[in-house]
Parts: C-alpha cells; sequence; structure tokens
C-alpha cells in the first residue's frame, strides 16, 4: 500500500534535476540547453536545481539565467541542499520532484533538444526499465583534447554505453549517472532503508561511484539498464579537469569505489546465473564445496565460503555490507 501511495504522489510527467557544487560558471550554458528542450504538450516537465553547499552564488546565477527565457510553462525552482556529495543533492531534489520520471543532469552537462522527449517515451513504454542512458561528446572551450584523454574517457562519462540500442543490465552493468533518466518512486525506494553504502576507510561518504551504486541496487530488484544512443547530451569539460592531477584523483575515487561495488557484483552474477537455470544453486554448490577444499589460496577459500552462505541464505554477520546487499536484493520490484 505505501508503494501505490508512493506512485500517487508523483504525476506524470519529467523532472531535470541538476545537483551543482560552485556551478555558477558552468550552469548559464547547461540551463541554455534545457531551455531548447522540444517537449511535445501532453508531456509535463519541470527543472530543479539543487545548490549543494556552493559558495559562488551558484543559486542566484541559477534563477537569474532561467528568467531569460520566458518558459511559464516549465516549472523551475532553486533548492538549497547543505550537507555536501552528490548523493545528499539527490536525495533532496528527488524528495521535491513532482513527475514520475526524472533526469540527472549535471551542471556541465548540455542536453540535446528532444533529450527529456526521448527519456520520457523509454520509461514510459517499459515499466521494466530501471535506467536508461545515452551517449556524451566531449567538448570544451579550445577543442583540444591530451593524448591520454580517449584512454579514461568511460571514466569522464564521454562516448557510447554500449553497442546496441536496448538491454545493457549485463553487458555493460552500469550506466552514467550523467544524463541519467529513472524513476522517482523507484530511486526513492531503493535508498530508504539503507542509505549509501560507499563508504571510506574512515567512514566518511565517497565522492563517487553513487550512479554505479544505484544501477546494482536496480538489477538486485530486477529492473533493466537501457542504453539508446538516440539521448545524445555534450559534457563540458574545463581545463582543471584535464590535469593529470584531476584525472588521477578521479580514478582514485574510482578504485575506492570498488571495494563495495564488488561487494555487489557478487550477489548480482549469483542471483543472475540463479535466475537463467535455478539448477544452477545445486551445481555451484557442489563445485563451491569443492573449492572450500582445495582451494590454493585463502583468498579463494572465503570466496567460495561466500557462495555457500549466499545459496544457504546464511547471514553474512561479519560482513554488514554484503547483508545490506542481499537484503536489499530481497525487496524486488515495487508494486504495480
Amino acid at each position: 500500500m505505501d508503494d501505490l501511495r508512493q506512485h500517487a504522489m508523483n504525476k506524470k510527467g519529467i523532472t531535470v534535476l541538476i545537483c551543482t557544487y560552485n556551478g555558477a560558471g558552468r550552469l548559464p550554458d547547461t540551463l541554455a540547453h534545457l531551455s531548447r528542450q522540444s517537449v511535445t504538450g501532453d508531456i509535463k516537465w519541470e527543472v530543479i536545481v539543487i545548490d549543494n553547499a556552493s559558495t559562488d552564488g551558484s543559486a542566484d546565477t541559477a534563477r537569474k539565467e532561467w528568467a531569460k527565457y520566458h518558459l511559464p510553462d516549465v516549472g523551475f525552482r532553486v533548492s538549497l541542499e547543505a550537507t555536501p556529495g552528490k548523493i545528499n543533492a539527490l536525495e533532496k531534489g528527488t524528495s521535491l520532484a513532482s513527475f514520475e520520471y526524472f533526469i540527472i543532469c549535471d551542471d556541465d552537462n548540455w542536453l540535446a533538444p528532444d533529450y527529456v522527449q526521448h527519456t520520457y517515451t523509454i520509461l514510459e513504454k517499459d515499466a521494466s526499465i530501471g535506467a536508461v542512458g545515452g551517449q556524451s561528446v566531449k567538448t570544451n572551450d579550445t577543442g583540444i583534447f591530451p593524448s591520454w584523454f580517449d584512454e579514461y574517457a568511460e571514466g569522464y562519462a564521454v562516448g557510447k554505453q554500449g553497442d546496441i540500442i536496448g538491454d545493457v543490465t549485463f553487458s555493460r552493468g552500469y550506466l552514467w549517472g550523467a544524463g541519467m533518466g529513472t524513476r522517482t518512486a523507484l530511486y526513492k525506494d531503493t535508498f530508504k532503508e539503507f542509505s549509501s553504502l560507499l563508504t571510506g576507510r574512515n567512514g566518511e561518504k565517497l565522492s563517487a561511484g553513487e550512479d554505479s551504486e544505484y544501477c546494482q541496487r536496480l538489477i538486485l530488484r530486477g529492473y533493466k539498464l537501457f542504453y539508446d544512443p538516440i539521448l545524445v547530451f555534450h559534457h563540458y569539460i574545463p581545463q582543471q579537469r584535464l590535469e593529470t592531477s584531476y584525472r588521477d584523483s578521479l580514478i582514485a575515487g574510482f578504485e575506492e569505489c570498488s571495494k563495495i561495488l564488488t561487494k555487489y557484483h557478487f550477489v548480482r552474477d549469483l542471483k543472475h546465473q540463479l535466475d537463467k537455470n535455478p539448477w544452477n544453486r545445486l551445481g555451484l554448490l557442489m563445485i563451491s564445496f569443492y573449492k572450500v577444499l582445495f582451494a590454493s589460496t585463502r583468498r579463494k577459500r572465503s570466496h567460495h565460503k561466500d557462495i555457500i552462505r549466499y545459496l544457504l541464505h546464511m547471514e553474512f554477520r561479519d560482513d554488514p555490507v554484503q547483508q545490506a546487499i542481499i537484503a536489499i536484493e530481497k525487496k524486488g520490484r515495487l508494486s504495480a
């Protein structure tokens, strides 16, 4: 019943959420591109800017820029989120969203004029799609990028996210947060009982990987990740983000997150094997019992012990993160 009430709270339509930290210099171009969206009259939409602890007047800049475009039929508002971190900004944004679907538009994403329309259409036609993503084109002030950039383009959310149009749930396994379209009630429900598990050694929230974590939770709950290259946006990358120090910090953040995301992948991959064929449970159990006895390293033995625990529904009391991930899997899809 709670799920049904949550669905009713969000009207048909789509919200564009822009989470920004000190984005006063980037927001004008981002909002200008949003103002050019071509959306049919039967689709309601709005823009919400979340100023995430900025100190450069981002909120005032957003209001002044949007006022230039005189779009009375498109809702627009700015909200402040004092706690730093994109996860916190997204939580604030989804709590304010009026509509059933939303798009994460970073403050350096320039959405193509048909982006909002196509995202709405894709999500509307298939309730099993948990999230949809598109392709991005790199851009900056000079048109010149370092020789190493293409090697690291994925980390910058640049390029294509698949070789085909359609389901990339297991061929890719995640979508970028940049330009991602998803379901408002689903996002809220996904983090309702378990906040983000991405924490560092000192318990602080990690600054990267929130998009990958959300995608893993969607997969565990039985939703699809969908890629469609018809969704195109330009990703503006300023010069300071093309310095090797920034690049290395970005990659280090992803590597830190991977320690937690690997635990999601462990459950995701086992669930996938069992969903394909329930009889795989018996085979996996037999193999894992054998590996526990004869594996060549302690690490391998530990891995197969974890498989046995998962397959026999035993608790991971010594690993609360893994235990939480398994609990998320058990939630399943939202009620229709």
